[in-house]
């Protein structure tokens, strides 16, 4: 994974873009931020972690898009980034959330390897990594979760039906929603709307949607 260094965005533009969405970070905070962008930016030479490789494409829409939910404070107890990939949005939320336990799932060894890397590069004791696919074969051991965040391809109402085994009684999922799954009909998800949000990200690179759901029963 050597070779020309590629462009990364750095701290200074990080907590630029992420002001413009409303989200104050420490100075370490966005070294940290941009540490693990560079990472990903390294590793996605050698494995498909992400299409997005632009600097301030990065920032926006990985980032600051990654951050979105802090507007859903408070995070106390354990949360599940499912689905997580690159380490968006667990990363950065573990980050800025270190009282909270970060589990990120993935289905791929090869990017558990990459999150595991992270983890230890970056020092966020209060991240777990496990490979598995939840819903096949038996239940992994982890949980209960407080909070279920994913920024995952599934529909709500099937990740729900996935992951609610894993929901500590009174938890919630947070759905980050792209232009695709926006307006999504709340009567048609299994379980209480509790609140949802739109936003604009920085630099007119589109709409995101959050939809905070705690489940029925």
């Amino acid at each position: 994974m050597q070779g020309k260094q590629l462009p990364v965005p750095g701290a200074g533009l990080i907590r630029e873009v992420l002001a413009e969405a409303g989200i104050t970070v420490s100075a370490g905070e966005a070294e940290r931020l941009s540490a693990h962008a560079a990472l990903m930016l390294r590793w996605n030479r050698s494995i498909r972690l992400t299409a997005i490789t632009d600097p301030l494409e990065v920032a926006v829409k990985h980032v600051a898009d990654s951050l979105l939910p802090l507007r859903f404070a408070p995070f106390p107890g354990r949360l599940l980034d499912f689905g997580s990939g690159a380490g968006y949005p667990g990363i950065p939320l573990a980050i800025c959330l270190p009282g909270t336990g970060v589990t990120l799932l993935d289905a791929s060894a090869k990017k558990c390897a990459f999150l595991s890397r992270a983890r230890g590069s970056l020092g966020l004791p209060n991240v777990a990594v496990v490979h598995g696919r939840a819903g096949k074969g038996p239940r992994l051991p982890i949980g209960p979760f407080d909070h279920i965040v994913t920024r995952a391809t599934a529909p709500p109402e099937e990740t729900v039906g996935l992951l609610a085994p894993y929901l500590a009684p009174g938890g919630r999922f947070l759905f980050l929603l792209g232009p695709g799954a926006r307006g999504r009909r709340a009567a048609g998800l299994p379980g209480a709307v509790t609140r949802r949000e739109r936003f604009r990200l920085p630099r007119g690179m589109g709409d995101r949607e959050i939809l905070e759901l705690e489940p029925a029963g």
